[in-house]
């Protein structure tokens, strides 16, 4: 049994630091992406596979990690580490044509470099349980190796979204229509010197002039104009213009903060093109 970890993201130093120094590490090409990758085994996976190949249990266990593997554990090794990128090269068959080259194995990270420490590493884990004992398999590669693939597994993705399950979607839109959002709209605003205002006395009165027309914020996003009044003895806006939301994403994310009633007056004017 194949148990596979959620996929993490990671500096390789921290990659590094989650193994002992003394470790099965297994260098390979991926010659259809021109880079390396290793595949680190468990020991206890070494060990149980050993005792199964040769007629025991599956419980052999080792006390002391070994300094270094025997020639005939190593081969046996090669040929685990084989099945596995046979397995793996399946997997990725829809989607690339990957090709691994087994390189060599080593025993220690300071001869088994496969990018610098600081550099940003896919790191997968397996874990697999023969006949109630358990070990881990390893796969790192550094992130910058699936460059080359971004255009396909983006193109997957989009596909895959545009097959989600309608009636989630139907849901979830149901559920946002009843959330709950804060509406302010701006009457006046003044600019006034500090010492001005803190000289101001109680009774002392600042002159205004009521916008026209009026912007009203929603969650901090500009998106409705209208003029200000009183309806039923109560005070109101009239909305004359309603904005797509998706008219202030872009400025959103390249400000890398919320739209303000100030940010609105500098980027934006409604009824105009952008």
């Amino acid at each position: 049994e194949v148990d596979l970890h959620p996929p993490k993201i990671k500096p390789y130093s921290d990659f590094l630091s989650s193994f002992p120094e003394r470790t099965n590490i297994n260098i390979v090409n991926i010659k259809s992406l021109r880079g390396v990758a290793c595949w680190i085994v468990d020991p206890a996976v070494i060990y149980l596979t050993i005792d199964n190949m040769f007629g025991g249990e599956g419980h052999l266990e080792p006390k002391i990690v070994p300094k270094e593997y025997t020639a005939t554990e190593l081969r046996i090794v090669r040929r685990f580490v084989d099945m596995v990128l046979a397995e793996y090269e399946k997997a990725w068959k829809q989607v690339y044509e990957l090709k691994f080259d087994f390189v060599r194995s080593e025993g220690n990270f300071q001869f088994a470099k496969i990018t610098g420490n600081d550099e940003m590493v896919l790191h997968c884990k397996f874990t697999i349980d023969i006949n109630g004992r358990a070990g881990d398999v390893d796969f790192c590669v550094p992130f910058w190796v699936f460059e080359p693939l971004k255009a396909t597994l983006f193109a997957q993705s989009v596909g895959f979204q545009m097959e989600a399950d309608t009636k989630w979607t139907g849901a979830l839109e149901s559920e946002m229509q009843t959330a709950e959002v804060e509406i302010a709209a701006i009457l006046a605003e003044r600019k006034m010197l500090l010492g001005d205002i803190l000289s101001l006395n109680v009774g002392e009165i600042i002159p205004i002039e009521v916008q026209d027309p009026i912007t009203a914020f929603v969650n901090r996003v500009p998106m409705i104009r209208g003029k200000y009044g009183v309806k039923n003895g109560r005070y109101a806006l009239r909305v004359e213009e309603i904005r797509n939301p998706t008219d202030f994403v872009s400025l959103g994310l390249k400000n890398k903060q919320l739209l303000g009633p100030q940010k609105y007056d500098d980027e934006f004017k409604f009824g105009m093109e952008k």
